[in-house]
């Protein structure tokens, strides 16, 4: 039975109801990482395992889920910088290459991007190719953008723009003298400029954010312009993004989800974040869903064949020079980042030892911070060495008086772990966190003597005025800069002593609690 045309095209037109606001729909996918620090090998991690993360093996995850979706943004929240001697041997090199063979669009700036200088990042972006984008730092002389503010990516039709920043507080760590020739505008500030200049050209506006996560919701909350905020530096793993709601003076999103989607994906690569985007034709978020997908072993198989080799061209290079033995110890030097703003440690004795040592000093006081792990009991390779002390400080000593040492002792007594805890070699004594004193301080088997004058080693990250280096220094006779790096220090006492001593009870010692 032959059905009337008018019949026909009436059932066409209903049909078409249905189907076309899901023909109008389009899929995006976002991938995300942050605070990778140049874990560019499977590691152990106390808390995922023996045999985590890679960065063959992320690639290996990216493109099964480019197998699966087609075109996506690869996005990264800074820090791909600085933790390993991938980092320390090669600049940056290695690091930047490598994410850039997995096919990143776009990072920000963290601040270890900036541990070698401005001159030294700039090479790295130019030779590996990789984009980062930055809108709140300008260079002081002519008011310009140090880096591209933002970029405007199509994916699947879809015009988005990523822009880039770092914090406040992020960019307070980064050493003075570096920082000298740039100026940092307030983040939310200058994300609100660039975020309402752009919002009018595209779909979608995501914020590429380098401050941490609690800061990234009060950005957030006050700026409705951002549909997405992809952030790093505080390494806290978000199962899946938060719904930020937009505060009634920062206007109202109208992006479909009246606020502003928050994510962080952890540290050092175990995690590559997926957030998945419904757009509608209405160019608004229809739905989403976000979560953490773990980097395994089973992705090495999709990885492409190209980063297998760069990745192997760099360990083997690595290999050569990182696994020569330079000395033992019967105990392990212990440290941690949380316990060394509180706490006199193995590896942070051992550290200012050999700085003392190297610059040819009676005492040697480092900040805390400048150490980034432990090293276990047994034979100590130059790669343990670099691993533990990844940062190119080098070992500047001052000429003091004992007056001045000792108003110096008195200031780390009250102001202990703010900013950073402090380690010692080649003074014994206690430090009062109480009564805010330095008391019974001994050096050389004497009592620190007001009149004399004494030699101070410490990072030439302190001596830049850097974790209140401008206070504690402020009174020197005399600075001389070694040239010699802080684990190069180490790795020449170690040669030297071939077997270390039991580091295990600290010189200083901490009195009192605050």
């Amino acid at each position: 039975m032959k059905r009337p045309a008018a019949a026909i095209f009436v059932l066409f037109i209903v049909l078409l109801g249905f189907v076309a606001p899901v023909c109008g729909e389009t899929n995006l996918t976002i991938l995300h990482t942050n605070d990778t620090h140049s874990r560019m090998m499977p590691f152990e991690s106390k808390l995922h395992g023996p045999d985590s993360g890679g960065i063959v093996r992320r690639a290996g995850l990216i493109q099964a889920i480019r197998n699966e979706t087609g075109e996506l943004l690869l996005l990264d929240a800074g820090d791909i910088l600085q933790g390993t001697p991938f980092y320390s041997i090669f600049k940056g090199e290695a690091c930047y290459k490598t994410a850039k063979a997995c096919g990143y669009d776009a990072t920000t700036l963290g601040n270890h991007e900036l541990d070698n200088d401005l001159g030294n990042l700039q090479t790295q972006l130019a030779s590996s190719g990789m984009r980062l984008l930055c809108c709140n730092i300008f260079f002081n002389n002519s008011g310009r953008h140090v880096f591209a503010p933002y970029h405007i990516f199509v994916r699947n039709g879809l015009k988005i723009a990523v822009i880039g920043s770092i914090g406040n507080e992020a960019w307070a760590n980064i050493d003075c003298k570096i920082r000298a020739l740039m100026t940092q505008k307030d983040q939310t500030t200058a994300v609100r400029e660039t975020a309402q200049r752009v919002r009018k050209h595209v779909d979608l506006v995501i914020l590429l954010s380098h401050a941490g996560v609690e800061f990234d919701k009060q950005l957030a909350a006050n700026v409705a312009e951002v549909d997405l905020i992809i952030g790093g530096h505080t390494h806290e793993e978000l199962a899946t993004p938060v719904l930020i709601k937009n505060l009634p003076e920062a206007g109202k999103a109208n992006n479909g989800i009246d606020g502003t989607l928050v994510a962080q994906a952890g540290e050092w690569g175990h995690f590559v974040g997926r957030i998945n985007l419904t757009i509608g034709d209405d160019k608004k978020i229809a739905s989403w869903s976000g979560s953490l997908e773990r980097v395994t072993a089973a992705h090495e198989q999709t990885a492409p064949i190209e980063i297998r080799q760069l990745v192997d061209s760099y360990n083997q290079r690595l290999g050569n020079v990182m696994n020569t033995v330079v000395g033992q110890s019967a105990t392990e030097l212990s440290f941690s980042k949380d316990l060394g703003k509180k706490a006199m440690l193995p590896m942070g004795t051992f550290t200012a030892e050999s700085m003392r040592a190297a610059g040819n000093a009676d005492i040697c006081v480092v900040n805390s911070g400048a150490i980034r792990g432990s090293i276990k009991a047994g034979k100590i390779t130059k790669g343990n060495v670099f691993e533990a002390l990844p940062y190119d400080n080098s070992v500047v000593t001052f000429t003091m008086t004992g007056e001045a040492l000792q108003t110096m002792l008195n200031y780390i007594s009250s102001h202990h772990g703010d900013p950073d805890g402090y380690q010692f070699a080649g003074i014994n004594g206690n430090l009062n966190l109480v009564s805010g004193k330095g008391e019974n301080m001994v050096i050389d088997g004497q009592p620190l003597d007001a009149k004399r004058e004494y030699r101070v080693s410490t990072s030439s990250f302190m001596a830049n005025g850097n974790i209140a280096g401008e206070i504690l220094f402020a009174r020197v006779l005399k600075v001389e800069d070694s040239g010699i790096l802080m684990r190069d220090a180490a790795i020449a006492y170690l040669e030297k002593v071939k077997q270390l001593p039991d580091m295990s009870q600290a010189p200083v010692k901490l009195v009192g609690t605050k």
